[in-house]
């Protein structure tokens, strides 16, 4: 059975984006930068919603991204990635499948295969959807020291309640940082 763990970063009052899809206040500094390699080294399979999956690959597939963040922007290319889509019909991003149709059924059933784990990175509205139906197995939330007024907050229009039970934490000092790992209870 293949683990499913939510990874998203958050300002410290619960917008994972703000206005107009904005995320220029999250932190990029060097200890982020080599949290990110590291993690790209597990060998997970990432998923997406739509929205961040076009966000992701118009970035990642770029000369720029090679040029700032080469080991990421390589492991990133190779590694397995899914998206959920009913819009999207084909993509060009190497190693991508898109999942359209009940999305949901189809994760459940994914889960139950054998295969590397799956990382949700970011994706809001399919991280709320995945909450509701308790198909996530932990939490991975990157809190950044910042605070805005206007955006979307995680977990919007989750109407159960899910009890987690705290991991690990770590600080990026610099930044001041703060990532939590939960796992359901």
């Amino acid at each position: 059975m293949r683990k499913l763990t939510a990874f998203v970063f958050t300002t410290l009052n619960g917008y994972y984006k703000g206005e107009g899809d904005n995320i220029d206040w999250h932190s990029n500094g060097l200890e982020e930068i080599e949290f990110a390699q590291h993690k790209l080294q597990e060998g997970k399979t990432l998923l997406f919603g739509r929205k961040t999956f076009e966000m992701m690959r118009n970035f990642w597939v770029s000369p720029m991204a090679y040029e700032l963040f080469p080991t990421i922007a390589l492991r990133i290319n190779q590694t397995e990635k899914l998206v959920c889509s009913n819009s999207l019909e084909k993509t060009d991003w190497n190693n991508t499948t898109i999942i359209n149709g009940d999305m949901i059924e189809k994760l459940k059933a994914l889960k139950e295969t054998e295969g590397e784990d799956i990382t949700l990175m970011g994706s809001g509205s399919l991280l709320s959807q995945l909450a509701e139906e308790d198909l996530i197995d932990e939490y991975e939330l990157m809190i950044d020291p910042v605070l805005i007024g206007k955006g979307d907050t995680l977990f919007d229009g989750l109407t159960r309640e899910l009890h987690l039970q705290m991991t690990d934490a770590r600080l990026f000092r610099e930044s001041g940082t703060l990532l939590l790992y939960y796992k359901k209870v």
